[in-house]
């Protein structure tokens, strides 16, 4: 503890406060206070410009600024605040609207228009927030601008990396950080159903929180399983709670995480309500469960079989984000190779990494409206619209400049096998396909993928002398084989954070061996 500022390492936190919260470096600062201190490098400090905004569009960016610094590093936070500040002193704007973006487009030119690029997702996030001061026509005119990039000297997507779609390596970094998490026990069953659910159906909040068990379906047809979600309809006028479907396939592994949440809440409801629950009455049991208020319920004396059928039980949609996203997006640290910093993580990402996708594999505005569960076509042109410059192609010239963006690989390198935390171990070994041993497992746990795997986890201590160049050059072979066969970049790009993992061995062991070589 220092000036007041926890960290940590510190202990036990803070007695608690609505207003004190901790940033993603571990330290905690008052929400209300003017000066927030979210690292050791980094202080936040609101001036009087933007204090003297209109005082509800100032809070609204306080309240959205403070789930930035809860979720992103402190770095990109201050960046945003001093982009926005930079504006409103340009602009001298007291609250937020489209002609002030034009404005400040304008001002900016085509060389730096990408400082408006940049902070586009501080204002589409600030509204998916729900804090007052972003209109919906300023996230409509934000989503129609073509702005100019921001030069960075490798090839990377040209979509905007903070409120745009993910790229394939990023996607693969929040799998990888999705399932840390739950291994790790440091996210619930819940989030990672949720988190998995919306990556999977590009569904929006308030279609997921309507969803019940009998939702969740199972057949067996000419032998063969299939697996399907019937999904509740959203915005559609004239039709209340659960009043249209659409069916969705979904695969085993998604089907299985929903069932077992399932069989949590139906035991949850059981216990909350004191009662055994015959089949009919469990398939009406909510996916995300309220539970907290389904306490009040049963303290009120009511009867379950009264509100099983009415929305009271499910978690509210504003919820789902807040209890459920936000904590993933608040302990995942899943890094951007665009970036080289940590992703923004949203439902309207992962929306719009479906549509981007789809765009992407030449389906037409038709398939992908569908897709996304729009009723209306227009909005889905946009995933049509110069795909081909969302496809990244990581080759030999700039696989190093990513690899130390993308942080794909989290092991760490041993000159011996015994410098492992197994020592001599010989079942720690771990052999390439050459029978090479390129270096040890850091746990005991059962495994059965292959040595590949090993690179992109955490667990995996590579040797400092093993041939790491030849894996690695044997994959930009393969690589390159399967683009000469195929003609698709999408199943050329398949392991590409393979790539980027070794990579980033070959670097981390010629910086050692160069600092040995220097000793």
């Amino acid at each position: 503890m220092s000036n007041g500022i926890w960290k940590a390492g510190d202990g036990a936190l803070p007695a608690k406060s609505t207003n004190l919260l901790i940033s993603k470096d571990g330290y905690t600062f008052d929400s209300n206070s003017n000066r927030w201190m979210l690292n050791k490098d980094r202080t936040l400090v609101f001036h009087s410009n933007v204090l003297n905004m209109e005082t509800r569009t100032s809070q609204g960016l306080r309240s959205t600024l403070a789930r930035y610094a809860e979720e992103l590093s402190a770095s990109h936070t201050c960046i945003m605040y001093a982009l926005f500040r930079r504006m409103i002193r340009v602009t001298e704007a007291t609250r937020l609207t489209p002609t002030v973006i034009l404005n400040w487009k304008a001002h900016l030119g085509k060389d730096r228009e990408w400082e408006l690029g940049n902070m586009r997702g501080l204002l589409i996030r600030w509204f998916d927030y729900g804090f007052y001061g972003v209109p919906a026509e300023i996230v409509e005119l934000l989503g129609s601008l073509r702005l100019a990039g921001n030069e960075k000297g490798v090839a990377i997507a040209n979509r905007c990396p903070y409120s745009g779609a993910f790229t394939e390596n990023e996607v693969l970094a929040i799998n990888d950080e999705l399932n840390r998490l739950l291994r790790d026990e440091d996210i619930s069953l819940e989030c990672y159903a949720y988190v998995s659910l919306t990556q999977a159906t590009a569904r929006r909040p308030i279609q997921l929180r309507q969803l019940k068990a009998c939702d969740l379906l199972q057949d067996t047809i000419q032998g063969a399983r299939s697996y399907r979600l019937n999904i509740p309809r959203s915005k559609q006028r004239g039709i209340g709670f659960r009043g249209a479907f659409n069916r969705l396939d979904i695969t085993e592994d998604l089907y299985l995480i929903l069932k077992n949440l399932l069989d949590l809440q139906i035991a949850a409801v059981e216990s909350i309500f004191k009662l055994t629950l015959d089949e009919k009455h469990k398939r009406k049991v909510p996916l995300f469960l309220d539970v907290s208020y389904c306490r009040h319920l049963f303290s009120s004396g009511a009867s379950i079989t009264d509100i099983l059928d009415l929305d009271v039980m499910h978690l509210a949609a504003k919820d789902l984000g807040q209890s459920l996203m936000n904590l993933f997006a608040k302990k995942q640290r899943a890094i951007s190779e665009r970036t080289g910093d940590i992703i923004h993580i949203t439902s309207r990402r992962f929306r719009n990494t479906l549509g981007t996708n789809l765009g992407r594999k030449g389906f037409g505005v038709n398939i992908i409206a569908e897709a996304l569960d729009q009723s209306d076509s227009q909005n889905a042109k946009v995933y049509t619209e110069n795909t081909a410059d969302t496809v990244q192609y990581i080759d030999k010239a700039v696989g190093k400049e990513l690899a130390r963006y993308a942080n794909a690989f989290l092991g760490r390198v041993i000159e011996t096998l015994e410098d492992g935390e197994r020592g001599d171990d010989p079942t720690a070994r771990i052999p390439n396909d050459k029978n090479e041993v390129v270096g040890a497992c850091g746990t005991n746990s059962f495994c059965v993928n292959g040595y590949e795997s090993c690179y992109v986890c955490h667990k995996f201590r590579p040797l400092l002398e093993a041939p790491h160049e030849q894996f690695l050059e044997n994959l930009y072979k393969e690589k390159e084989q399967r683009l000469k066969n195929t003609g698709s970049i999408q199943y050329a790009n398949v392991k590409d954070r393979l790539i980027l993992a070794v990579e980033q061995v070959v670097s981390m062991c010629d910086e050692i061996k160069v600092r040995k070589g220097g000793a």
